[in-house]
């Protein structure tokens, strides 16, 4: 089983079902917007569209984790860019949300094998697989759904809540 996850012909599968979900939110944000002043979704997919498809272009056995990291730092900073100009939505907060776990768990493999060199399987692998797939799929739903499934928002509400009472 462990090999199976690990095997990159199965991410690479992965990862194109992914781009897909992207390409396809999309185009469902876009043909659901046409009557709609209000076209925050339609920017949001298509920066994550973009970024996921471009990597078709890479190889993907040569890639690193830090590679990762930074494609993931670059779509995290113009989506946080993006906040200036678009409507705050749950999607914005789900998108933050899994690209900074992506971002991290990318992080935290590239020092565990390129510093630390551990090749070897461990617990903290199966953070990572099942931490990336989940973000992935989850920012993918959101955009189809547009329901806070997780309650992010809502807790992102309640804490603005509680800093903002608070006298400084």
């Amino acid at each position: 089983m462990v090999e199976l996850l690990l095997n990159t012909n199965i991410s690479f599968y992965i990862g194109i079902f992914v781009q897909w979900g992207f390409l396809m939110a999309f185009l469902y944000s876009l043909a659901s917007s046409i009557n709609s002043a209000d076209k925050s979704i339609v920017w949001l997919s298509f920066i994550m569209a973009l970024s996921y498809s471009s990597s078709m272009f890479i190889d993907m056995d040569a890639i690193t984790y830090f590679d990762f990291f930074l494609f993931d730092i670059i779509t995290l900073f113009v989506i946080i860019l993006s906040g200036f100009f678009i409507k705050i939505s749950s999607v914005y907060i789900y998108l933050l949300f899994g690209l900074g776990i992506n971002t991290s768990l990318f992080f935290a493999m590239y020092i565990d094998n390129d510093v630390m060199h551990h090749y070897e399987f461990w617990w903290f692998w199966w953070v990572y697989i099942v931490g990336i797939n989940f973000t992935d799929l989850t920012m993918v739903l959101v955009f189809f759904i547009g329901k806070d499934v997780l309650k992010l928002a809502w807790l992102e509400g309640k804490l603005n809540k509680v800093f903002n009472k608070r006298a400084y």
